[in-house]
C-alpha cells in the first residue's frame, strides 16, 4: 500500500527522467553518429532529353529497358531521413551519345531539395537504351480479303482490287520504317459476291520481306481506315474451236479431227452481267489447207481484240493440228473436160478453158483415197463477180468430191480462159440462116 502511494508521488519525476535519457541518446547518436544509410525503392526513371546531346543531334529515345531504381543513400541522419521516391529523381548520363542505336548507359540520382548526400549504389545501374530518328514516309497498301467468296462464272478482277486511299504516310523510328516492306488493308468479313461491292478493312498490318508481322506500338498514322473495291466480273471457262472455209456444202466437216494445245481458256468481262458464250472460235482454215501434217498458230488477242472478253489464261497462242493417222494423199490428174465454167458475166463472149490438164492432190482417209478417180472430182471455174480486162485471162478453180464427202482436194490451183467475142448470125434475102 505503502510502495503504490510513493509510485504515484513519483510519476512525474520519472517523465522527466525518460525525457532526459531521449534528449541524452539524441545527443550521443548525432554527435557520435552523425551519417545515416537510407535505402529508397521505387525511383522512377526519367526518359526526359530535352536539352541533352541525342537530342540536339535529332534524335529521340525510342525504348529503354529500366523504368525505376532503388538507391541506397548516405547522409545527415537529420536530412536524408527527408529523402523519398518523391523528391529524388534517377536520370540517364547521355552526354556522349550523337548516333543512333542501342546504347548501355549508366543510371544516376539528383534531387532538387537541396540535401547533401552520398549515393553508395543504385540497383540496376545501367539501362540499356535505344535511340533513332523519327521519319514519316509513304507506303503503298494492298487490300487483302480472305473470306471472300464469289458466285458461279464471277471472280475478282485483279488489275481494279484497289483501296481508298491506297496510301498510307507512318511516323515512326528510321530503324522501324526500314523494315516495313508491305501494308496489308486486311478485311476478314465473310461475303459470297456476284456483283462489285465496297467494304471497309478491319486492321493495317504491316510485314517484312519475309512475312513477319511488325509491332506498330511505337508508329503513328495518318490513318489505319480504308475502303477497300472488289469489282466482280463474269468469268467463264470457254471451249476453243476453228471452222472451215470455201468447203463445198456436201462435205462433212464432222470427219475432221484436230488437236490443239489447248482446248479451252478462261475469258472474262468486266460487266458482271456479261454472258459469255460456250465456245470462242479462233480462226478460220481454208479446206484446201488441210494438208497431211498440217499444223498453224493462232494468236488470242488477235480473236479477242475488238471484243470486251478479256483472256485470263497464261495462254496467248493456241496450235492446231490436223489429225493426220488415219489420212493419206493421193495424186490425180484432170483433163480438161473436167474443168467447168460458171456465172459468165457476159453472154455476148464465149469462154474457154485452155488449161487441158490439171494435176490435182486429193486427202481422205486411208481406206478410200486410192478409189477416188479423176471422173469423181469436180473442178469449177466460178467467174461471179471477177474483173475481167482482157481476152485471156487466170483464174482460181474450186474443187468438190460429191461422191466421197470426207475426200478433198488440197490444191490451190489457177487454170487459163479465153474469151472470144461470139459472132452474130446472118441470114438470106429468104430469111434462111447461112453459115
Amino acid at each position: 500500500m505503502n510502495f503504490l502511494k510513493n509510485l504515484r508521488s513519483n510519476i512525474p519525476l520519472a517523465v522527466e527522467a525518460l525525457l532526459i535519457a531521449i534528449f541524452v541518446w539524441f545527443v550521443i547518436s548525432i554527435t557520435q553518429y552523425p551519417s545515416v544509410r537510407k535505402t529508397i525503392e521505387h525511383v522512377p526513371l526519367s526518359t526526359d532529353i530535352t536539352g541533352s546531346a541525342p537530342s540536339s543531334n535529332g534524335l529521340s529515345l525510342i525504348s529503354c529497358d529500366v523504368g525505376e531504381v532503388t538507391v541506397d543513400l548516405l547522409g545527415s541522419r537529420t536530412e536524408v531521413g527527408n529523402l523519398n521516391n518523391d523528391n529524388l529523381i534517377a536520370y540517364l548520363d547521355m552526354d556522349n551519345v550523337t548516333s543512333s542505336g542501342t546504347k548501355k548507359l549508366t543510371v544516376k540520382i539528383k534531387s532538387e531539395s537541396g540535401i547533401n548526400y552520398e549515393v553508395k549504389s543504385i540497383e540496376p545501374d545501367s539501362a540499356t537504351v535505344v535511340f533513332d530518328k523519327y521519319d514519316t514516309r509513304e507506303y503503298p497498301v494492298t487490300p487483302i480479303i480472305p473470306n471472300v467468296e464469289f458466285a458461279k462464272d464471277k471472280a475478282i478482277n485483279p488489275d481494279e482490287f484497289t483501296c481508298e486511299p491506297n496510301v498510307v504516310r507512318i511516323t515512326g523510328p528510321s530503324a522501324q520504317l526500314d523494315k516495313i516492306s508491305k501494308c496489308l488493308a486486311i478485311s476478314t468479313k465473310k461475303l459470297t459476291l456476284d456483283s462489285s461491292y465496297v467494304i471497309t478493312n478491319d486492321e493495317l498490318q504491316l510485314q517484312t520481306d519475309e512475312g513477319a508481322v511488325i509491332d506498330q506500338s511505337q508508329l503513328k498514322f495518318n490513318t489505319t481506315n480504308f475502303n477497300i473495291s472488289i469489282p466482280v466480273r463474269t468469268q467463264k471457262t470457254v471451249k476453243l474451236t476453228v471452222s472451215i472455209v470455201n468447203a463445198p456444202s456436201d462435205f462433212d466437216q464432222n470427219s475432221l479431227s484436230f488437236s490443239m494445245s489447248s482446248n479451252s481458256v478462261v475469258l472474262a468481262a468486266n460487266n458482271s452481267q456479261t454472258d459469255i458464250p460456250d465456245t470462242l472460235e479462233i480462226g478460220k482454215i481454208p479446206l484446201n489447207s488441210l494438208d497431211i501434217g498440217y499444223t498453224n498458230t493462232f494468236s488470242l488477242s488477235s480473236v479477242l481484240e475488238s471484243s470486251e472478253y478479256i483472256n485470263v489464261s497464261n495462254i496467248e497462242t493456241v496450235t492446231v493440228s490436223l489429225d493426220s493417222e488415219n489420212l493419206e494423199k493421193n495424186y490425180l490428174t484432170l483433163d480438161q473436160n473436167r474443168i467447168t465454167l460458171s456465172n459468165i458475166p457476159d453472154n455476148s463472149y464465149i469462154y474457154t478453158i485452155l488449161t487441158e490438164r490439171l494435176p490435182v492432190s486429193i486427202v481422205g482417209p486411208a481406206d478410200i483415197i486410192y478409189e477416188v478417180t479423176a471422173d469423181d472430182i469436180i473442178a469449177d471455174v466460178n467467174l461471179l463477180n471477177t474483173n475481167i480486162n482482157t481476152n485471156q485471162f487466170t483464174s482460181n478453180v474450186t474443187f468438190s468430191c460429191p461422191k466421197y464427202s470426207n475426200v478433198w482436194v488440197v490444191t490451190n490451183s489457177k487454170v487459163s480462159v479465153q474469151r472470144q467475142k461470139e459472132e452474130p448470125e446472118s441470114y438470106s434475102n429468104d430469111g434462111s440462116e447461112t453459115v
